[in-house]
């Protein structure tokens, strides 16, 4: 059986420290291990973005530029949000298709 700190030292490791860079700021985050590319995917995804909104709006302050990039990883997510919540009922209706199908071809 774990003591209490056996168990937090076995619970870290799988937690380790990543560096990332945001919007030029170094950033240093806790995350499990296993989340590691997640991470630097959007690390890549908000350089990317922001890069793209700073050459179109260079003479913008670099905070809006920000901004403009939280935004679109937020419409981004509504995005996500919605097809997975529409999936269900597709897969219901598929279902379904197939069931009428099945019917009308036994007659």
């Amino acid at each position: 059986m774990f003591s209490s700190l056996e168990r937090i030292e076995h619970m870290n490791d799988d937690i380790f420290i990543i560096h990332v860079q945001i919007g030029g700021f170094p950033i240093a985050l806790r995350i499990p291990r296993s989340d590691e590319e997640k991470y630097r995917k959007a690390e890549k995804m908000v350089t990317k973005l922001t890069e793209m909104y700073y050459n179109e709006y260079s003479q913008h302050a670099y905070e809006d530029i920000l901004k403009l990039v939280a935004f679109q990883l937020a419409v981004k997510v509504s995005e996500y949000e919605l097809k997975e919540d529409t999936a269900p009922i597709a897969e219901r209706i598929e279902l379904l298709e197939k069931e009428i199908d099945a019917v009308l071809n036994q007659e």
